[in-house]
């Protein structure tokens, strides 16, 4: 049996602290009380990300492998090659929908046509017509088709093998779409992308990091109530998750290795450290003022995450998305002014909110509505003093 991801748990892998998963469970329960420990200046040790000549070129050689080169050869056909025919098919003698093509390439073993198409190809050189007597399967999607006797005419028109890509600035032109002109500048982007990776890598480690150290040396007091609730809330989400692989509860437990009861476990404690970060971070945004959220941060947060701020809250509701956007906000707090005493220490990047296009044409759209909305009020007090004074 293929093993579940045990995704959804608030678990501490998956960094979440949130009233459960999915907007599942009820974020109003009293999960109980947090005394802080000192949160500013707590000690992490997170290196600043580098990116090594081995790593681009380990790069460089995927995009390689990935993009191979078609050469045209002057030889006859073989598998794995890739043909440019023209083709028709008939059956009984006529046409038929979607059984005509021209200047088509096909790779041969590709499994893209039906039975005998393709090996019938293999032998064939530039020029060269094949007549095919085929036979479509019985359980062919088109219902006129199924089962059905055809023939097609086959021309080859060329016949290419892949050959291992060159890294020069034509391979460079053609994997970016023109983006980029030369070696140089490939490399370049690479690297770029590369340490763009891993400093969204570090920063998440220097958040969670720092985190983790207020929860640890933080003092609680957790309501049994509130942790009966979410545990609770978190086995009904399992039970219903397992019913989708057609499992049970126990099969989805034997299925990430534990028993029934060691799951279940497991499900209180991670619904238990979950609840302390969320105290925690709930009492450090009232303490510092971070629990005032604006349209900026929540697009930040978005742009963080692929995608726009109406998406976000369409996804997630906006009280959920608001949870999600303060958590991030505590975190990036806790990681800038944290104590790192790694040797050569990351940095947490400053975060700029991009605009679109659209969007600076929504927002000089509701700056003149709000303006005519206030030339129209102060219009009115206007004639308002002016009809007093008559």
């Amino acid at each position: 049996m293929k093993k579940i991801a045990l995704f959804c748990l608030c678990s501490l892998a998956s960094m979440s602290i949130l009233a459960g998963c999915s907007g599942s469970a009820d974020g109003n329960v009293n999960l109980g009380t947090v005394t802080l420990s000192e949160y500013k200046g707590v000690k992490i040790n997170v290196a600043a990300p580098e990116v090594t000549d081995e790593e681009v070129d380990a790069k460089i050689q995927t995009a390689l492998k990935q993009n191979p080169d078609l050469v045209e050869v002057d030889r006859a056909a073989q598998d794995g090659d890739t043909v440019n025919i023209d083709y028709t098919g008939k059956k009984d003698g006529e046409t038929f929908d979607g059984g005509t093509a021209r200047d088509q390439d096909l790779k041969l073993g590709s499994g893209t046509m039906i039975d005998g198409f393709e090996s019938g190809l293999v032998g064939a050189k530039k020029g060269d017509t094949k007549t095919l007597d085929l036979t479509f399967p019985e359980d062919y999607k088109e219902q006129s088709l199924a089962g059905k006797e055809v023939v097609f005419e086959v021309k080859v028109n060329s016949v290419k093998e892949q050959q291992d890509a060159q890294l020069n600035d034509d391979f460079v032109k053609k994997v970016s779409n023109d983006e980029y002109q030369t070696v140089d500048e490939y490399k370049a982007s690479i690297r770029e992308s590369l340490l763009e990776q891993k400093q969204a890598t570090a920063e998440q480690q220097m958040e969670e990091d720092a985190l983790q150290n207020v929860v640890d040396s933080s003092q609680f007091k957790l309501s049994r109530n509130g942790l009966s609730v979410r545990y609770n809330q978190m086995v009904k989400q399992y039970t219903d998750q397992a019913k989708t692989y057609g499992m049970t509860f126990t099969q989805m437990a034997q299925a990430n290795g534990m028993s029934e009861p060691s799951f279940k476990e497991y499900i209180y404690a991670t619904v238990k450290e979950a609840a302390k970060r969320e105290l925690t971070v709930e009492a450090i945004a009232a303490k510092e003022g971070l629990d005032q959220l604006t349209d900026e941060d929540r697009g930040l947060f978005a742009q963080d995450n692929g995608m726009s701020k109406d998406t976000l809250v369409s996804m997630y509701g906006q009280e959920n998305a608001d949870e999600y956007v303060l958590q991030d906000k505590v975190m990036r707090y806790l990681a800038e002014n944290a104590d790192n005493e790694a040797e050569n220490p990351a940095a947490v990047s400053e975060r700029v909110l991009e605009t679109t296009e659209a969007a600076s044409e929504e927002s000089s759209e509701a700056a003149q509505t709000e303006a005519a909305s206030e030339e129209s009020s102060e219009a009115a007090q206007t004639t308002e003093v002016s009809s007093q004074a008559e």
